[in-house]
């Protein structure tokens, strides 16, 4: 790989930690004290999460509109502005309906940098190995819930989290700033050099066993079966990873000790490191729907774990096990889109499939906290998710069989 190659990593890294992991994966240990301090529910916290992740998701549909070589680097400084700047003004919040207003913008901030512009880079300037270098990129959303998530526990036990919050923006601003300075374009040919592993995939497209990526605009049905049955997919992984945020809450819940919740949260987000990282290599390996199929049998194990085990250390392992649910929503979800509908369709399946699921996350988000507040328990949520793990598969058997139908007779329905 040339240095641009590592240029364009290092930013996308940093822009996926920045809009996932600082933003949205340390936020459950925040729900407990602004509720505290708010005499509000922890459902009606959570909701400022539900608000960002779904304003996020619907700017992310317009973003390919909006990406061109001129407006990158305006799109990502001001994605940083309204990032940081709105997450420092949290911190000044008196009243509830203050969060949520500002939650508007900062889900503005978060839809311009985060999974569609992301992916849409990393299929531009990688041909070769694509399910790894998507893997990398987005494992690093599960970074600062790792290293993070203790510290702001830390923080919010020793000065309140109205400090943690400002220092969330700080983490969010300094994620940032990599693609910020570091020189880098949307298309590899804008630099002059090429795609990573061009050459060998140019070799495999004259054999006729792949797409290349083209930007003209081709009509996409977006009512057809495949489609429909992706959109399943992405609703039920998405409002399964909406449990983990709350992992803090459910140790508590059942007696445990915020420093066993913050270590479960930790534990999961190492995992959801630790998944996409192996997703990337599985996919490439052994494809994306055989990867999802190995993904959901380990998240729907750490399920049961955490439902009828409730011992400390099998507690880690239970959520180390649920968290593997990142792999398939930030990672199985593109990778299935390419394989569903191919590369040149993935600039019109996929920013749909986000908003979906980003709208299904947040629901989900609030869902969790809702129904916490209604029976007192999170165990209706750990059976929900079980639910949605197995529409999932029967949703995703049935498109991938629709696809291998539709390659056999030669006819593809896009």
């Amino acid at each position: 790989m040339k240095l641009k190659h590592y240029f364009v990593l290092i930013a996308m890294c940093g822009l996926a930690a920045a809009s996932i992991g600082v933003t949205v994966n340390t936020a459950g240990v925040f729900y407990t004290p602004i509720a505290e301090d708010l005499a509000v529910g922890r459902g009606s916290i959570a909701m400022m999460i539900t608000i960002t992740s779904l304003v996020a998701a619907v700017v992310a549909i317009f973003v390919p509109k909006m990406l061109k070589e001129s407006t990158l680097k305006v799109i990502i400084i001001t994605a940083t502005a309204l990032l940081a700047g709105s997450t420092f003004l949290i911190s000044r919040c008196t009243s509830l309906w203050q969060i949520y207003v500002i939650s508007v913008f900062r889900g503005v901030g978060d839809g311009l940098i985060s999974f569609v512009l992301i992916t849409m880079i990393i299929n531009y300037w990688f041909y070769a190995n694509r399910g790894l270098f998507t893997s990398l990129v987005m494992a690093f959303s599960g970074v600062p819930g790792v290293l993070l998530s203790p510290v702001f526990t830390g923080i919010i036990n020793s000065s309140g989290w109205r400090t943690g919050f400002v220092w969330v923006a700080i983490a969010t601003l300094i994620c940032c700033v990599p693609a910020i300075l570091l020189p880098f374009s949307i298309q590899p040919s804008s630099a002059g050099i090429k795609p990573y592993g061009y050459d060998a995939f140019m070799k495999e497209r004259e054999n006729g066993r792949t797409v290349v990526i083209d930007d003209r605009p081709k009509p996409f049905n977006f009512f057809n079966p495949k489609f429909m049955l992706a959109i399943v997919v992405a609703i039920c992984t998405s409002v399964v990873a909406a449990v983990p945020s709350h992992l803090p809450g459910y140790a508590v819940s059942i007696g445990k000790a915020a420093s066993v919740g913050a270590m479960m949260l930790s534990v999961a987000m190492a995992f959801n490191i630790l998944s996409k990282l192996a997703f990337g290599v599985l996919n490439d390996r052994i494809g994306s729907y055989k990867s999802v199929l190995v993904m959901s049998a380990v998240n729907m194990l750490g399920c049961l774990i955490l439902l009828f085990v409730p011992i400390d250390f099998a507690l880690y392992v239970g959520s180390g096990f649920y968290a593997v649910t990142f792999a398939i929503s930030a990672v199985g979800v593109a990778m299935i889109s390419g394989y569903l509908f191919g590369m040149e369709y993935y600039a019109a399946a996929y920013p749909v499939l986000s908003f979906v699921g980003g709208a299904a996350n947040a629901v989900g988000g609030a869902l969790v906290g809702s129904l916490y507040d209604a029976t007192g328990s999170y165990t209706i949520n750990f059976w929900l998710a079980l639910g949605c793990q197995a529409v999932l598969l029967l949703a995703l058997s049935a498109a991938v069989a629709i696809r291998k139908k539709e390659r056999h007779s030669g006819i593809e329905e896009n």
